[in-house]
């Protein structure tokens, strides 16, 4: 296993969140690390702030593909379980709303937690912050980002 010195993304992102430039940065080398993984048929399926990884000497690392799936070349989707039948996995704070239904899912659900990650890092707050895991469930499936945070 690689010795990384820095920290992550989430330990970087203060209150008002990163400064434009290095959100700017970051969402290069993010997407860079998952067009990579997708060109070889592997969803991520929990991106989150906490897996991305800024080395002292500025590279960005996504980390802890242990819920990664590859996909079913017969579909070009993954099956949504991994640890049990027919369980979802994820941080629901980045899960999309197909993912939190169990549905098949493919390089959007990366996708989706690509865009929840950005908005964090440019605002310091969750997109779906808001209130307890079945507030946050309601919010994914039915309400809008607050756009003026950005």
């Amino acid at each position: 296993m690689e010795l990384l010195e820095g920290g992550s993304v989430s330990g970087l992102v203060s209150k008002r969140g990163l400064t434009t430039g290095k959100a700017g940065e970051c969402a290069q080398a993010i997407a860079g690390g998952l067009a990579a993984a997708h060109d070889k048929g592997i969803i991520h399926r929990d991106l989150k702030p906490e897996n991305v990884f800024l080395t002292r000497d500025g590279r960005i690392k996504i980390l802890d593909f242990g819920l990664a799936k590859l996909l079913d070349e017969r579909t070009d989707s993954a099956s949504p379980e991994l640890t049990s039948e027919g369980g979802v996995v994820g941080t629901v704070a980045y899960m999309c709303p197909e993912q939190l239904m169990g549905q098949r899912g493919d390089q959007r659900v990366d996708v989706w937690a690509y865009g929840c990650v950005l908005y964090e890092c440019l605002t310091g707050n969750k997109v779906w912050g808001r209130g307890d895991t079945d507030e946050r469930l309601r919010a994914i499936g039915e309400a809008e980002p607050d756009w003026s945070a950005l």
